[in-house]
């Protein structure tokens, strides 16, 4: 699929929300947001270096459903030293939360559209809930690359909120471990064997938020997250990955969203 398509697609589904009746009588969610942050983190990857990156969102929701954009500007690019947008993301998905236990059931495709490499398209589907004794929030969730970089990643997460007594305030706990079976060594190759795509653990994130509601609408997070490796060969695969040449990363920064 080109960038022309994916905007064309991207474009007509805005047109029939628009227009839908439906959606105009039970007033979608709408959410959009903007994040400030010291580095771009993508599965481990740092995909910037040393420049602070503009991350704008908006989402918008319907009985389960959901369409998102989502972008990447980065300040100082570190492959063309200037500034440059180089990533739209644009994202369809369905959550299903009536199964049993309290678990949600997600499925959903996402659209890369990426300027200094190939398009990317993947399919997903994840199963989440909360442990009503703990509070403990805990998913899994399957991407499948169907495009140009066929490969299976594997997310595995856990999240606890704790309410804050000022400002109704919560302070957010997460993590989130990330293995890959890689089917194309051209993109993820194996660092013992070049010949070989990756297959193993790649990345343990760990990320701590303060969400701080200003007013009814809007809300302000501060972020602070550090992303390391979980193999040798993690190591390896992450610091070729990474623009700035390392597989661990420190990052954070600051999030402006208004939900309606």
């Amino acid at each position: 699929m080109s960038k022309v398509k994916g905007w064309s697609l991207a474009v007509c589904l805005l047109v029939l929300i628009g227009l839908s009746p439906a959606w105009a009588a039970e007033k979608p969610t709408m959410d959009f947001s903007v994040d400030f942050m010291s580095r771009y983190i993508w599965r481990g990857m740092a995909l910037s270096d040393n420049s602070l990156v503009i991350q704008p969102s908006m989402t918008m929701g319907y009985k389960g459903f959901s369409v998102n954009f989502w972008g990447n500007y980065d300040t100082d690019e570190a492959t063309s030293d200037e500034a440059n947008w180089n990533e739209t993301d644009f994202t369809v998905s369905y959550t299903y939360d009536k199964l049993p236990y309290g678990l949600s059931l997600d499925i959903g495709t996402i659209y890369y559209s990426l300027d200094a490499a190939q398009d990317s398209f993947e399919l997903y589907t994840g199963l989440s809930g909360t442990c009503p004794v703990t509070g403990i929030s805990l998913g899994f969730t399957v991407y499948r690359e169907i495009s140009h970089y066929p490969g299976w990643w594997f997310e595995f997460s856990a999240g606890k909120s704790f309410a804050l007594p000022w400002k109704k305030a919560s302070l957010d706990l997460s993590a989130t471990a990330l293995y890959l079976k890689s089917n194309d060594e051209g993109a993820y190759a194996d660092p013992d064997d070049p010949t070989d795509a990756y297959s193993g653990w790649l990345n343990l994130d760990l990320s701590a938020s303060v969400s701080i509601p200003i007013t009814e609408y809007l809300t302000v997070t501060p972020t602070m997250a550090y992303s390391f490796s979980l193999s040798d060969d993690a190591d390896k695969l992450l610091a070729a990955s990474s623009w700035d040449n390392n597989h661990d990363h420190f990052y954070g920064g600051v999030s402006l969203s208004v939900s309606f």
